[in-house]
């Protein structure tokens, strides 16, 4: 690009006055602000300390069933082990962002808060969008998910849902999550009884894609990074122990390139994601992707 055809105040990555410990802190700020699908699993009790390749092995316990007691009789004991799963950390994404000297020297728009929240916000995105893969997969389905693609959420899908869970013995412990798409929300609000019951004491602004207080016992998540089916794309309603994740976060980098004219920042990524409990979550579809 010549000279004359560059314009530092209208260019999206000019910006000026870093310093890395404060940017690193409000990157690390604007990533768990965005991770909607992410903190809404068991994604923040793993280890971190990884690199690329590692495995991640998560025990299970399965019930057991209590025996009738026989005096004189040894019953055999009873085992609550059972397959666990694991989890492997290959997943690497950057997003880094370049500032040339001039850039730096001319602008006059302070930026900075701008290209943190970008930089931030691919991450999450992409952790995100990763971890959305794996919902159509829950519950036993292998290449669906319940009910009709492009549906309209209803009542009687979200009861569906709420019943299946609960027979599968899935804890009603205030950790189970409804993930959805902005269609899917649409449809819920025109469901009188949830509106009224649910959503007129709401208060304050929707943060991070919570929506509202509780439905069936769920919290509502809205995003737009859900898989796309055909129609519309595959949400959820699940426990928090239904999908697990790992991250290990290098926020910032600084790279001087003075043969380049330019400064690189860069955010990146390093992480894993499995399917914890397969029971634990029911895939349906949403009307529209």
């Amino acid at each position: 690009m010549s000279l004359s055809a560059r314009a530092p105040a209208d260019n999206i990555q000019d910006t000026s006055y870093f310093v890395g410990s404060v940017w690193a802190q409000e990157v690390i700020d604007a990533m768990q602000n965005q991770l909607v699908c992410w903190d809404a699993f068991d994604c923040d009790r793993w280890l971190k300390d990884l690199k690329k390749g590692d495995t991640l092995y998560i025990p299970a316990i399965a019930h057991v069933t209590a025996v009738e007691v026989v005096v004189g009789t040894r019953n055999a004991t009873l085992d609550p082990s059972t397959t666990g799963v694991t989890m492997t950390i290959d997943q690497w994404y950057q997003a880094p962002i370049d500032i040339d000297e001039m850039t730096a020297r001319q602008t006059h728009t302070d930026l900075p808060a701008r290209v943190q929240t970008e930089c931030a916000y691919a991450i999450a995105k992409r952790m995100d969008t990763t971890l959305a893969t794996r919902f159509s997969s829950l519950g036993g389905y292998s290449t669906s998910a319940y009910g009709t693609d492009g549906q309209t959420l209803s009542d009687d899908i979200l009861l569906y849902l709420k019943q299946t869970l609960d027979e599968a013995d899935v804890p009603m412990d205030g950790k189970r999550v409804l993930v959805l798409d902005p269609s899917a929300l649409v449809d819920m609000l025109k469901i009188d009884k949830l509106v009224s019951a649910d959503y007129q004491n709401q208060k304050g602004a929707i943060a991070n894609g919570v929506i509202g207080n509780s439905v069936y016992g769920c919290q509502v998540r809205v995003t737009n990074n859900l898989t796309a089916a055909s129609t519309g794309s595959y949400g959820v309603m699940a426990h928090k122990n239904a999908l697990a994740g790992c991250v290990q976060l290098n926020p910032v980098k600084k790279f001087e390139e003075p043969w380049y004219h330019s400064v690189r920042y860069e955010a990146d990524a390093l992480y894993g994601t499995c399917e914890e409990r397969n029971a634990f979550g029911i895939p349906f579809f949403t009307r529209h992707a």
